[in-house]
This record gives structure tokens, sequence and C-alpha cells, in this order.
């Protein structure tokens, strides 16, 4: 066996990797960034007060109030809420980044604004941690959503007006989960038939093998197909209903249908927004469930991992481990082709490390007789 230092692995090692994936794969279509989890927009204030000054003023404090709630909620399970930490205006202000003035009214008592709040996440993390309240981080690529519109004339992705896509791309869809439509498909060139992958028909079928084929053209293990038929009702009402269809560890528990019903005289674009915004929220609140650590019980692992000369393997497990969120970080401390070791530094507890890891397609096995190294091997052997 072929034995390295840890330094001089990830020195060498990474670098060549990096410059052997360049050369062998082309590049891929991208999804958009994850949104900054710490950061929130759309934070409506209105205070008036016996002067435009004191009005701002408060106005300015009681949006970074509204965002401290919205941030702890965002990475706090619901059962945590009422113990969320009660901040003076100080302790408050020390824990925000900067604050945004994106639209302002005002009169000489009264202040209204639109306003953009963000979060130093050192000092949220350190929060948290000192309050002994357990958190969810998001790791790993987004979920790509593909938004199909049943319109009357038959299903529409990117072909077409799809007001439910406009619905996704609004910004509607807030959480730690980051949630993106890919960018529609580049025209065909002339003579070319169109990217058959992508079109409306196809994606709402929703078949495994061509959500599979999604996934690799963006390179993330989650795609959520969300059709959306919209319906009227007496009363100047709309009734949009969804079927879910996906594959991963996020989007594929996420099959299945509901419906959002809109208020008298709600236009389709409102109804839709909030049939994303709640889809959202569910998506969010059920990853949540199953991804809160206590980060401040951190401890090291050591584990064996079978790779059996295949980069494929090496890949796809690191690729994986990344996406774990209970795995903070980890060293290589021996190399070889058929084996790695690996000191894994971790947080939470073993149970929740074991799951987690099972979530993104790893298998954590205890070593037999007790005592010895723990193996950690890819779901299925692949």
């Amino acid at each position: 066996m072929l034995l390295l230092r840890p330094n001089l692995i990830k020195s060498t090692w990474f670098a060549a990797f990096a410059l052997l994936l360049a050369a062998i794969w082309p590049a891929r279509p991208v999804l958009a960034q994850a949104a900054d989890p710490f950061a929130f927009s759309g934070i409506m204030v209105d205070v008036s007060s016996t002067d435009l000054a004191k009005a701002r003023d408060q106005a300015l404090l009681d949006g970074q109030r509204q965002a401290y709630q919205q941030l702890m909620q965002r990475l706090a399970a619901p059962a945590d809420w009422p113990r969320i930490p009660k901040l003076s205006d100080q302790d408050l202000q020390d824990l925000v980044l900067d604050v945004g003035i994106d639209q302002e009214k005002h009169s000489t008592v009264r202040y209204l604004a639109s306003l953009s709040v963000r979060f130093k996440p050192e000092a949220v993390r350190r929060l948290l941690r000192t309050a002994g309240i357990a958190y969810a981080e998001w790791r790993g690529r987004p979920v790509a959503v593909l938004p199909v519109y049943m319109a009357d004339s038959g299903p529409v992705l990117f072909d077409g007006a799809n007001p439910w896509r406009d619905a996704w791309q609004s910004g509607a869809a807030q959480g730690i989960v980051p949630l993106a439509v890919p960018p529609a498909p580049a025209a065909p060139a002339p003579g070319q038939p169109p990217d058959a992958l992508l079109s409306a028909g196809t994606v709402a079928l929703a078949a495994p093998e061509t959500l599979a084929a999604i996934g690799q053209r963006y390179d993330t293990p989650d795609v959520l197909v969300a059709v959306a038929t919209p319906h009227p009702l007496p009363g100047n009402q709309l009734r949009v209903d969804l079927q879910l269809a996906g594959i991963g560890p996020v989007a594929g528990a996420q099959s299945g249908t509901s419906s959002v019903t809109g208020q008298t005289n709600e236009p389709l674009d409102a109804v839709m927004r909030r049939a994303v915004t709640q889809l959202a929220a569910r998506i969010n609140d059920a990853w949540k469930a199953g991804n809160t650590l206590e980060y401040g019980q951190s401890s090291d692992l050591a584990v064996d991992v079978p790779l059996n000369g295949a980069l494929a393997d090496w890949t796809a497990l690191r690729q994986r481990l990344v996406r774990a969120t209970a795995v903070r970080g980890y060293d290589i401390v021996a190399l070889s082709r058929g084996k790695a070791q690996l000191l894994l530094h971790v947080v939470g507890d073993q149970s929740r490390l074991e799951q987690i890891l099972a979530q993104n397609g790893l298998i954590l096995t205890a070593p037999a007789p007790p005592g010895g190294t723990w193996t950690l091997t890819l779901a299925g052997g692949s």
C-alpha cells in the first residue's frame, strides 16, 4: 500500500485530479447558484412617529427584527422556534452585516420601505451553538425544477408562455434548499431537431431515465418535475392542481399530488406564486427534519473506503461527502488503487451521521469485531 502524508496528498492529488477532469469532461450547462441563506429581501416596514428621522430609525430596526425571525425559522426546526434567542437592539445590530433600502416612501411623520437584510454567517452559527439549538445548512448542488404548465393546447415548459415557470423564477421559492429552473435550451441549428430531452411532453411523463439524464446534464442528483394544471371555479376563483415527481434524496421524496385554491378574483400568477411558496416551504421542512445538527458536538471518525481501482468510485464518493452536512471536512490518511483511508471531521451524533450519509448514497458500516475501523461505501456498490 502506498502511504502519503495528508498535506502532500492534498497538494498533489487534487491538482492532478482537477486537471484530469478538465481534460476528459466537457463543460456542462449550469444551474443558478444557491441564494445566500443568510440574506433576505422584500422586508416591508411601515412606521409612524413624531418625526421622520425617528420613524425611519424604528422602521430599519423593525425590518432587521423581521429578517432575524425569518432567519431563525429558516435554519432551525419548528420544535426549537420557542427557544430562539431574544436579542437586544444592540445584539441584533451586531448580528447584521448590512441593510439595503430597495424602495421607500415617506411623509413628515411616516416611513414606508422595502428592505434587504444580510446577516453575518459565523456570528449566526455561534449564536445558535451557544443557545444549544440544532440547525441546518445546505451543501451540494441545487435541485433542478422543471415547471410544466398544462395549457389548453398541451404541456408547456420552455417553448411558449409559461406562468408556472415565471412563478418559479419570481423569487417565491425561499429557504435553505436551492430550487433552480434550468436555463432554456439553445435554439437548434438550422436543419437540426429541437432538444428532445427538455421537451414539455417528455418532461411531463417524468420517466426516471429521463430525469436521470437531465440530472447528469446539469450535474445535480435532484431533479423535480412539477406539473401545474389550472381549473376555473365558480365565484371567480381558480384552483391549481400540482403533480410532482422527482429523483434524488430531496426531489425523490416529493412525488405526489396537491392543489392550491385562489381567493376570489385572485389572478393566476398570484395563485401560482403562492403555490411555489408553499411547495418550497414543504421541501425545506422535509429536508430540515433530517438534517438539523448539533454543530457544537464534533468528533473525528477514521474510515476505510474500498475503491476497486476505479476513478469513478472515488469521484462519486467525494461528491456525496460534500453533500453530507454532517461531514464538515476530511483528511486523506492513505491512498492506493484499492482503498482510501479517510479521517472524517463530523458533527452530531452517530445515528444522525449514518442517516445523513445514507440520504446521500453512502453506507457507514461498523467494524467487526468492535474496535476496528469503520467502512464507508457507495450505496449499491456504485
